[in-house]
C-alpha cells in the first residue's frame, strides 16, 4: 500500500470531505403547492422599452470600457515615440497610434451626444 493510504489524516480528510458533501445538499421534495393557474409574470431584464434607451445603455457601457482602453492606447503611443529615436518611421507609427485611439474615443461621444438627443426627441 502507498504511504498516502496508510496515513490516518488521508482517510480523516476524506471521510470529513464526503460528509460535507452529503450535508450540504439541498434536500427536493415532492410536494407543491397549487397547479398555477394564475398569469406569469416575466420582468423585463434589460429594464426599459425603447430602442433610443437600449442604446443609450449600449452607449454607456462603450464609454465605461473606453476610457481605460483609450488610457492604455495613448501610453502605447507615447512609448512607441519615446522608443522611436531616429526612426521617423516608427514615430509616425506612434503618431498614428495616438491619433486613431483619440478619433475612436471622439466618435463614442459623439454617438452617445446623438443617442441623448434622439432620447430626448422620443419621450
Amino acid at each position: 500500500m502507498s504511504k498516502k493510504i496508510k496515513n490516518p489524516f488521508y482517510w480523516l480528510g476524506s471521510l470529513i470531505f464526503s460528509g460535507l458533501v452529503f450535508l450540504m445538499t439541498n434536500k427536493v421534495l415532492a410536494q407543491g403547492g397549487g397547479v398555477g393557474t394564475g398569469p406569469i409574470k416575466l420582468p423585463n431584464p434589460l429594464g426599459t422599452t425603447n430602442i433610443i434607451q437600449i442604446i443609450n445603455n449600449v452607449l454607456n457601457y462603450l464609454i465605461y470600457i473606453s476610457v481605460p482602453i483609450l488610457a492604455i492606447m495613448i501610453l502605447v503611443g507615447g512609448f512607441q515615440i519615446l522608443i522611436a529615436r531616429d526612426n521617423p518611421e516608427k514615430i509616425q507609427s506612434g503618431r498614428k497610434t495616438l491619433m486613431y485611439a483619440v478619433i475612436g474615443f471622439t466618435i463614442i461621444l459623439i454617438s452617445k451626444g446623438v443617442a441623448l438627443i434622439l432620447l430626448r426627441i422620443m419621450s
